[in-house]
């Protein structure tokens, strides 16, 4: 077998030319979308879960500020004032006892609302057992509670989340000081509302697509959960150190009040890892944070990738067997070109024959009656025909031969074009020319050109 034999066997067809440049951009097609949606659709599941985070935070102080708002309405009865300016008083006494229990009754989710003397006693409650006894186990424990009062003065004193030392539970605890006319503490009101009804209900509802979430509320300030799925862990320690650095960033204001927090890690012991989101509720110091497993947060961008693989791999097999049929049909392909450009040849051979004066290169007479059937002419758009005649065409072909004949047809045709430059070039006969010339416009200079034209070609044949 001869070397050009082998070279044009080796040689890379254009067509696998393109086959290979086809599968090398799909690779990267696939790879830059996949890094691309997989990026755009994690980065959405991180921002709905700082939403969710920021509306379930709102929710939590909505509860927290309803609580205040409830005691502050409360601490306006007149009842309250008057017992605790006169504790002595029987009638007082009753009275007040009626409004705290008609006053309890529309509060959900109540633990205890009461009435106490500045001293800490309690004077009326919502739990009639509790009447007479210290809301203070000391009188340190007492002093934290002037104090508290003191520095909210008119304003009701938040505690916030915290265990009730009453029942056990997790409660909103608040106190508000009353006051008489100068200005003096004479006694405060305090409540307890439970927060578990509300909490479950939180993590009761399911993101979207982040069907394993939970989420946790933590003291900014202490790093101790006041919420968490897991109860046993309420009122521990957090002991993811990022979070606890979070809490530090916080409060000292060199953190943003809601975003992620962490991605990647371990979450109390947990089967996975996490990615948590987060909201700082300011006016109480409390951290509310979203925890989803990353398998959740990028389950999207895993089916893309897992996608774009197998679509990749399906693609580079129909291109590899698209290949291997190719190369079957190139012989074909080029048997069946040359025949096309045989037939191309043919076909353009046989039109110059039948339209076209093979000497002169100019269009035959089945070509004139043929532009006679489809020209169409009217008023505005006239056509105008010149006819030449070769005199002694048949002495020069006798005495100087058929060639000189010959160039003196080429020579008459050429002139004919060059003379009529927007006009057809018509051979009618052995020794007759006609030349057609259309003109868009029926005017004097249109005719004058055409009839210019006449005596320049008429000049150049003399």
């Amino acid at each position: 077998m001869s070397n050009q034999t082998q070279t044009k066997k080796r040689r890379i067809s254009p067509i696998t030319w393109i086959l290979i440049i086809l599968i090398v951009i799909l690779l990267v097609l696939s790879t830059f979308t996949t890094g691309a949606v997989g990026s755009i659709t994690a980065k959405n599941k991180r921002q709905d879960m700082i939403t969710v985070a920021s509306e379930r935070a709102k929710v939590i102080e909505d509860y927290a500020i309803w609580a205040e708002d409830t005691l502050t309405n409360f601490s306006h009865a007149g009842q309250i004032r008057t017992l605790l300016e006169n504790p002595n008083d029987p009638s007082a006494i009753a009275d007040a006892q009626k409004l705290v229990d008609d006053f309890s009754a529309d509060v959900g989710d109540l633990e205890g609302l009461y009435i106490a003397s500045w001293s800490g006693t309690v004077l009326a409650h919502s739990v009639p057992e509790a009447v007479g006894t210290p809301l203070a186990t000391s009188d340190e424990d007492l002093e934290n509670i002037h104090n508290q009062l003191e520095n909210a003065y008119d304003k009701v004193f938040n505690f916030g989340m915290m265990e009730s030392p009453a029942s056990g539970r997790q409660i909103v605890a608040a106190n508000k000081a009353i006051r008489n006319d100068y200005g003096e503490a004479i006694g405060f009101v305090g409540l307890g509302i439970f927060t578990e009804n509300l909490l479950n209900d939180l993590a009761d509802v399911q993101l979207s697509g982040l069907q394993n979430s939970q989420y946790a509320l933590v003291d900014a300030n202490t790093n101790a959960y006041l919420y968490h799925p897991d109860k046993s862990l309420i009122g521990t320690t957090c002991d993811v150190s990022d979070i606890q650095t979070l809490n530090q960033d916080l409060q000292s204001g060199s953190a943003e009040e809601s975003g992620i927090a962490v991605t990647g890690v371990w979450f109390n012991g947990g089967a996975s890892k996490n990615v948590i989101a987060y909201q700082y509720v300011k006016d109480y110091n409390w951290t509310f944070l979203v925890i989803a497993p990353t398998s959740d947060v990028y389950r999207m961008t895993y089916q893309l990738q897992t996608f774009v693989t197998i679509f990749g791999v399906l693609i580079v097999l129909l291109v590899i067997v698209f290949g291997i049929i190719n190369a079957h049909q190139e012989a074909i392909n080029r048997k069946l070109g040359n025949e096309i450009l045989k037939n191309e040849a043919t076909k353009e051979s046989l039109e110059t024959a039948m339209f076209n004066d093979i000497l002169t290169d100019a269009s035959n007479r089945t070509s004139l009656e043929m532009a006679l059937d489809k020209v169409r002419t009217d008023r505005d758009h006239p056509c105008y025909f010149a006819m030449f005649d070769i005199s002694g065409l048949s002495a020069i072909n006798a005495q100087f031969g058929n060639d000189a004949g010959d160039t003196v047809l080429c020579r008459t045709a050429d002139i004919l074009k060059e003379s009529f430059p927007e006009g057809t070039v018509y051979r009618t006969g052995d020794d007759e020319f006609v030349v057609a010339v259309q003109k868009n416009e029926n005017s004097t200079a249109a005719y004058n050109q055409v009839y210019r034209d006449v005596n320049t070609a008429h000049g150049a044949l003399i």
